[in-house]
């Protein structure tokens, strides 16, 4: 239920307008049907066409935090300060009790449900955080509600559950009472907002109920249907828990078609969403901010792979607000028809009401108004429908309930009243400028001072007859179609204005977190004498451009002592000294007290999004003596690198205590390729020194080292090359065209060689016989497949190339060779046969390129291959001959070397009118002008 971040104020607190100076004297006359005191909006408030905001009374004088409606049309009030209070149908207020709670910043008497039973049971429901052995807890109690018919007071509290709260903020807040007779709850992660603080994860826990909505019977056992209900267990949290996954669930509804929860969650710096609440379902907080990873805490080992539900609708810190309240649906027939059915929320940091549709699916249909349904009406902090229907919301800066009531035509002004005095005359100044028309028209206004007399105008001077009377005055303002607004105050002319002594600390004391901050004050009136003085607390935090409140506890006495407060960045404490006369004049004196800011400052090794109480940030003002919590993220912003340590050997989550001095903080981030480089010896033997820095992208990243470099990329790691592998490697195209290395230089199966294999499909392999030489694709397979360098081929002699014919490419080998055609595919020749080949030219010659590698002959004795051109036979006797054409065809027709020719014993040769090739069993020879072919035994 706070509104810590990025400028949205505290949900218990009015804007609070600073001072200038150190120290502040404020006269503030307290006048019936006004609210003297409170802050001021520059804007006029707004609101569509028809619709008017009347005021209701809260029973309350600060703080007003929740209320509900009773079935006779009655209302119930809660205040921060442990008010409850009861408004009867025609508007008169009463006190019922004054509870004992915790006031500190967010806490105290924050909810209330009245059940649906009310008429018969005469209970109702409070949430509220006291000090329970010493400890802040959050209480859920029920109690019997004395006298008849009318309430007179609260009795008979029955404790359904007291929970622990770690901070304080984010405790429980939502208590909706469910028309079958059970009970909803909310509850805020209870943990602290200042820092990253690991406590928030118990929101993601099942079995614990903080950061939560929670389903329950009256007596605190776990509804039944819920999804985690355990029949043995009825009153353990994992039966209350209806779905977790939240940070400060801020008021809630049901939705009155599917009766599933709806409620607001206030975001931390950046997003405030509406949850359509599903059962089961967890929201991701606090891995998850709206639709996006939390910055620090996302960055904890306990978030990885932790997904969320999504809202039903988010928005982002900045004009629109940046603290959610949630609200309901409109079920009412008196609004448009537009309005129908729509969900009324609130912001309270903006003063605004928004609405917006969701249809059956849960899905957004509508989403809310630019800037408002309306804009400066209140501080919204509750919703309920009236009894007739209306929205009604809770104002906490006015402590007034604001009704929305639709009125089509002419809608009356709003009268609104200021007043100061001049005792010594008896003279009185009325401001009346504040008085609006939502219709945008110009007022009139009529003064009537009580003594008799009047006067007109938006500001008017009045001198009172001297003695000491006291006097009702009336403001009566007018638009031009007649409509009236009006607003009395009491007027007491001679009354005297109390005089307030405040002794504070000097103007430049500056304090750290835990420091005493001390004050004196004593109080005097002209007509009462001696007056006690009452100390307020309000805690001012700024940060984002935005600052805002957090009132806190209040005591009564001559001396005020605290220590100094922490909220998050810079931090400053107003203390308010305020003394009241009996006739209502209030006069306050504030003292501020300034943070001790001290730098602290975060270097990367690597650029890297190193949050800072959860925010990415370099170097930020933290007040000495604070918790901050600083996480480096295990990857830089580069994708890459990652976290290796702190310089000061913390942890990558760290929270510290900021010391009374500035502070710079390294973390050390290494890439693979150095974190590589940094912790293998040989390698750094290998690759000498770097002469530059690391270069490349989160897909390939290198550098250059005086005796080589080093490779990275995530599918083959880090690899290094150097020498004359690397110097061809380059000379080829690098990794550019071969990828990068999949492997270090490695020593050869055979010991002479060395080499490297690369992500392209390639290979460097260097021996002294040889130099180094590229190697890859499908001549590479078939080197491989024959065994490397260990087959028949050994070493490459030359990297791949093209042959001279353009038709295919090549390696060769320390024996033969390995060629390529598109089509064919690689093939291997080597030894006699490669060099038959040789003499008749290659794959430019006659023979063309080999179709198949050299192959044993089905006899077991010779060798062969066939090429485009003809083939290539070898035996131990005969050697390698070549054979071609129509011989080659006869002889293939007769069986090869199985048929009674056997292999060839030569080369095809001319003959007188043909062309001719001997066998070990004859010949065969060929007529150019018959085609005709014949062959001979012997």
């Amino acid at each position: 239920m706070d509104a810590e971040r990025s400028g949205a104020e505290p949900r218990w607190s009015a804007r609070w307008a600073r001072s200038s100076g150190r120290a502040l004297l404020v006269l503030v006359l307290l006048v019936a049907g006004t609210l003297a005191g409170l802050p001021g909006r520059a804007a006029a408030a707004t609101l569509p066409p028809g619709f008017v905001v009347l005021d209701l009374p809260s029973g309350q004088d600060e703080a007003l935090t929740d209320f509900a409606f009773a079935p006779d049309g009655s209302w119930f009030t809660t205040g921060k300060n442990g008010r409850v209070a009861w408004v009867s149908a025609d508007g008169r207020p009463r006190t019922l009790a004054e509870l004992p709670v915790v006031t500190v910043q967010d806490l105290g008497l924050t909810g209330l449900a009245v059940p649906a039973d009310y008429a018969t049971s005469r209970r109702i429901f409070t949430a509220r955080t006291l000090l329970v052995d010493d400890r802040w807890t959050m209480r859920l109690s029920s109690w019997a509600v004395t006298g008849a018919p009318e309430p007179t007071g609260l009795a008979d509290e029955r404790v359904i559950w007291d929970l622990e709260t770690w901070a304080d903020v984010h405790t429980m807040t939502a208590l909706v009472p469910d028309p079958d007779g059970s009970l909803w709850v909310s509850i805020g992660d209870a943990a602290d907002f200042r820092y990253v603080d690991e406590r928030a994860l118990v929101a993601l826990d099942v079995d614990d109920g903080r950061g939560k909505v929670l389903h329950v019977l009256p007596d605190g056992r776990g509804v039944a249907s819920n999804p985690y209900y355990d029949p043995a267990d009825p009153y353990s949290w994992r039966s209350r828990v209806y779905a977790s996954g939240f940070r400060s669930p801020f008021r809630m509804s049901l939705d009155p078609t599917s009766g599933a929860p709806v409620l607001g969650d206030v975001g931390w710096y950046t997003w405030e969403e509406v949850d359509l609440v599903r059962p089961g379902a967890s929201y991701g907080w606090p891995c998850w901010e709206g639709e996006s990873p939390t910055p620090g805490y996302a960055d904890l080992a306990a978030c990885q792979g932790v997904t969320q539900s999504s809202p039903l609708y988010t928005y982002e810190h900045g004009p629109a607000g940046t603290s959610i309240s949630g609200g309901i649906v409109y079920t009412g027939e008196s609004y448009p028809e537009a309005y129908r059915g729509a969900y009324f929320f609130g912001d309270y940091a903006s003063g605004r009401v928004y609405t917006l549709r969701y249809d059956a699916q849960g899905d957004l249909v509508r989403a809310p108004e630019t800037d408002g349904f309306g804009v400066d009406n209140g501080l919204p902090v509750a919703f309920q429908a009236g009894p007739n229907g209306d929205v009604v919301y809770a104002d906490i800066g006015g402590s007034v309930l604001k009704r929305l009531v639709y009125v089509p035509g002419n809608r009356a002004p709003t009268a609104s009243a200021t007043l100061s005095t001049d005792p010594a005359t008896g003279t009185v100044t009325f401001d009346g400028t504040a008085s609006s028309d939502l219709d945008g028209e110009e007022l009139t206004h009529d003064w009537e001072f009580g003594d008799g007399t009047r006067a007109t105008g938006a500001r008017v001077v009045h001198t009172y007859p001297p003695g000491e009377g006291t006097y009702t005055a009336r403001l009566t303002v007018t638009d031009p179609l007649g409509a009236t607004g009006t607003r009395t105050m009491q007027v007491v002319p001679s009354n005297g204005a109390p005089v307030v002594s405040l002794t504070a600390p000097p103007a430049d004391r500056l304090f750290a977190v835990g420091e005493t901050v001390s004050a004196t004050a004593t109080a005097t009136d002209r007509e009462d004498g001696a007056l006690p003085v009452t100390w307020s607390v309000v805690l001012v935090h700024c940060s984002g451009g935005y600052c805002h409140d957090h009132p806190g506890e209040s005591s009564t006495g001559g001396s005020f002592s605290r220590p100094f407060d922490d909220h998050g960045d810079q931090t400053q404490v107003q203390i308010v000294a305020s003394a009241q006369d009996s006739s209502g004049v209030r006069v306050q004196q504030t003292f501020v007290a300034e943070p001790r800011l001290r730098t602290l400052t975060v270097e990367a090794s690597t650029p890297s999004a190193i949050t800072v109480n959860g925010v990415a940030r370099a170097s930020v003002p933290i007040t000495a003596g604070a918790t901050v919590s600083v996480i480096a993220p295990t990857v830089a912003t580069d994708g890459v690198a990652t976290f290796e340590r702190w310089s000061d050997g913390a942890a990558r989550a760290r929270t510290l205590t900021m010391p009374d001095q500035d502070l710079v903080l390294g973390a050390d981030y290494l890439t693979p390729i150095g974190r590589r480089y940094a912790t293998d010896p040989r390698v750094r033997a290998v690759l000498g020194s770097p002469l530059s820095p690391e270069a490349g992208d989160a897909e390939l990243r290198h550098q250059v080292y005086s005796g080589g470099r080093m490779y990275w990329s995530p599918r083959a790691g880090a690899h290094e090359v150097h020498g004359a592998v690397l110097g061809t490697y380059l000379a080829e195209g690098g990794a550019l065209r071969h990828g990068e290395p999949l492997t270090d230089e490695l020593t050869a199966p055979d010991g002479i060689g060395r080499y490297n294999h690369f992500a392209g499909g390639t290979s460097v392999y260097w021996s002294p016989a040889t130099g180094a030489h590229q190697v890859g694709g499908a001549i590479r397979g078939v080197w491989s497949g024959m065994g490397w360098e260990r087959s028949i081929h050994g070493y490459p002699r030359g990297s791949e190339r093209s042959t001279p014919n353009g038709r295919g490419r090549y390696n060769d080998f320390q024996d033969g060779g390995v060629y390529w055609l598109p089509g064919v595919g690689a093939r291997s020749v080597h030894g006699a046969i490669y060099l038959t080949w040789a003499r008749f030219g290659w794959e430019a010659g006659r023979l063309g390129f080999p179709i198949t590698d050299e192959n044993g002959t089905p006899d077991g004795v010779g060798r062969y291959n066939h090429f485009e051109g003809g083939s290539v036979y070898w035996t131990p006797g005969t050697g390698a001959q070549q054979v071609e054409g129509a011989i080659r065809a006869r002889w293939a027709a007769l069986g090869w070397e199985t048929s009674y020719l056997g292999y060839p014993t030569s080369d095809e040769y001319p003959v007188p009118g043909g062309r001719r090739s001997d066998f070990q069993g004859g010949s065969i020879t060929w007529d150019a002008a018959t085609g005709r072919v014949t062959e001979s035994r012997g």
